[in-house]
């Protein structure tokens, strides 16, 4: 199965891109899916993310956004399974493309949510300073993570290779689980500090007027 980038800090919904190389070259040998089958799986695929975008707004006003990731990142793993036990037939041709389209739904459906939080609690001048560290480590592990992925499946299999990835899918239940994230209720609300700067979270205090006025050297030289 092929996954889209979850570009996430700490919470990456979606498999590593050896676990899509080995997905990937499951269908296609192990499976024997033909163009079609590959092709509606892949379809399967696109519906399930649009649909994890479009409702992630929703889901996290009914839930909360942290249990909503914690169980989308609770889910993703057990959507692998039928890929790990699948055999060949158009039945499991069907729930290889239904979980496939349950993944890259929560996948999508946490990408969102995180972001918008990272966001809302990151300071103007650090955003771009957030967002590098995500991508390099989410896309820094890519160089690493197939040819670690095709040595696994060359030595012991493709499935083989399927199950450590799937394992690899807790780290991020494990890191939510963990985090304070994980009883947020609604998404933090950002004010603007007192002397009109930038936002801030509305639960920090404001600092005191006297912090905001110029400092002065002594003899009253600025």
């Amino acid at each position: 199965m092929r996954h889209r980038p979850n570009r996430q800090p700490g919470c990456k919904a979606t498999p590593p891109a050896g676990d899509t190389v080995s997905a990937e070259t499951n269908l296609l040998r192990e499976l024997d899916f033909n163009s079609t089958a590959f092709g509606l799986v892949m379809g399967a695929a696109t519906l399930g993310s649009c649909a994890g975008a479009l409702f992630a707004p929703r889901m996290t006003r009914w839930f909360g956004p942290g249990p909503m990731m914690l169980t989308a990142l609770i889910l993703t793993p057990i959507t692998q399974l039928p890929l790990l036990i699948a055999s060949e037939g158009r039945s499991w041709q069907i729930a290889i493309g239904a979980a496939l389209a349950v993944q890259l739904l929560c996948a999508a459906a946490v990408g969102t949510t995180q972001r918008s939080i990272r966001q809302m609690i990151t300071a103007p001048r650090l955003q771009g300073r957030m967002q590098a560290v995500s991508t390099w480590l989410t896309g820094g592990s890519r160089p690493l993570a197939a040819p670690i992925a095709g040595a696994i499946g060359t030595l012991h299999g493709v499935r083989s290779a399927l199950v450590a990835g799937t394992v690899l899918l807790l780290v991020p239940v494990v890191v939510l689980a963990l985090s304070p994230v994980r009883s947020l209720r609604a998404l933090p609300v950002t004010a603007t500090d007192a002397d009109g700067g930038s936002p801030r979270p509305a639960d920090v205090p404001a600092p005191p007027a006297d912090a905001l006025a110029p400092q002065k050297k002594e003899g009253g030289r600025p």
